[in-house]
């Protein structure tokens, strides 16, 4: 993925100051309340150089003004990106190959298969389950921040993936719901889009429709949309693997761009 050709959006400095906080909560009506929302870790010093990590992430807490410290710490015309892949110990500061590290992220999100599980037991966070990324390139343009979200949460009973914008509140997930809105059981596989291109939710229901999905589109919930799919059993196990997974995951990505450089933003430009 070529991130010079991104386009840009705009989003303001409080939203990248809230950048690690997960932005998954009041979705479609009658879906449950997906509590996503990320403590902050204790300041801890970052050694900044060509590559480098910060102190280890413990219990999911992350040192989201350290991100932006990072990103500021470096002269205008360095790009750095300010990684964490599920599974690592550290996060990862690089102003050497940040386009690299950066994209390397991009590719795990863009490579996921769109497939997820129903298992009632399987219900709580596994140890690899969040990946962030933001970078700020050599023109001075934030790209992120990126949360993705993969495996199992302790709100659903299976596996999900989802993928937020944390700077523009905008994201794409698919998971299982439990229960609906009356409190009846069901297992069904549900799809969360949330975006203002008119071009992307036009297609979003076009696809809920291709794939027999029953489309919520409420316009007190705009820019929310919602859709229901029934899941498949393979190997004795609710399985849906969504065909479009890939295509509104790179929507997600090449929106998530400022408008402004870096120095504009935080009005250090005067």
């Amino acid at each position: 993925m070529n991130l010079k050709k991104i386009i840009p959006l705009s989003f303001t400095a409080l939203s990248v100051m809230g950048a690690f906080t997960a932005c998954s909560d009041n979705k479609v009506v009658g879906a449950d309340e997906q509590a996503n929302t990320m403590a902050e870790r204790s300041s801890s010093s970052v050694e900044l150089g060509s590559l480098s990590s910060s102190s280890s992430l413990q219990g999911w807490k992350i040192d989201r003004e350290g991100a932006l410290a990072a990103l500021r710490s470096v002269r205008k015309e360095t790009a750095i990106a300010y990684t964490y892949l599920a599974g690592d110990s550290a996060e990862q500061i690089d102003t050497v190959n940040a386009y690299e590290s950066f994209d390397r992220v991009v590719q795990i999100i863009l490579n996921k298969d769109g497939s997820i599980i129903f298992d009632e037991n399987a219900r709580g966070y596994d140890n690899d389950y969040q990946t962030y990324a933001l970078m700020k390139d050599e023109e001075g343009f934030v790209h992120g921040g990126l949360l993705f979200e993969h495996g199992f949460k302790n709100v659903e009973p299976g596996s999900s993936l989802e993928l937020t914008c944390t700077g523009l509140d905008n994201w794409y997930d698919v998971y299982f719901r439990f229960v609906d809105v009356s409190g009846v059981p069901d297992s069904a596989a549900i799809k969360y889009f949330r975006s203002t291109d008119s071009t992307m939710r036009d297609q979003f229901r076009q696809d809920c429709a291709l794939e027999n999905g029953e489309l919520t589109d409420d316009p007190k919930f705009y820019p929310d949309l919602g859709c229901r799919i029934d899941p498949k059993l393979v190997d004795g196990v609710l399985t849906y693997k969504d065909p479009y997974w890939k295509k509104y995951a790179t929507h997600i990505i090449e929106g998530c761009v400022t408008t402004q450089n870096f120095d504009e933003l935080f009005g250090l430009g005067d």
